[in-house]
């Protein structure tokens, strides 16, 4: 790869758990480095869910539903001991389970915003805003 020493600071945004891109991203790095280009990485990991998690980012999901949906996850074994979700949401049969369930959410669409947050804890490649904080920062140090 041929790279110029006037190459751009560059910020590489991924998910660890992605495997193949973080080989990728690994071999980018040291090859940036090692041609003196100012680099760096945020990894933006696994996250456990919790009892609230739903409700406090899920809007119009109240507090009492998050809990009973967190419930049935544990119940389904969806997540370990930690809330930690054993496999990516998108693979899970969680949508069958809260039909089965007495759960009733108050609109169908939140259920999809269900799916992108249950995504997002799991960790392995989906876009995400939560390090926005982290690469604005960066961004904002590396402006000439």
């Amino acid at each position: 790869m041929d790279i110029s020493k006037s190459y751009p600071p560059t910020l590489f945004v991924h998910m660890p758990k992605d495997k193949r891109r973080s080989v990728r991203i690994a071999r980018y790095l040291t090859l940036l480095q090692g041609k003196g280009i100012d680099v760096a990485e945020v990894k933006c990991m696994e996250f456990a869910l919790s009892p609230t998690l739903l409700s406090d980012r899920v809007p119009g999901l109240d507090l009492a539903t998050s809990v009973k949906l967190y419930s049935l996850f544990q119940e389904k074994d969806f997540v370990d001991t930690k809330g930690f979700m054993r496999n990516d949401g998108r693979a899970i049969q969680w949508k069958a389970a809260l039909k089965e369930s007495e759960i009733i959410l108050p609109d169908k669409s939140i259920a999809n915003h269900i799916q992108e947050e249950m995504n997002l804890a799991f960790a392995y490649h989906e876009m995400t805003s939560l390090q926005s904080e982290q690469i604005f920062h960066w961004f904002e140090t590396h402006m000439s």
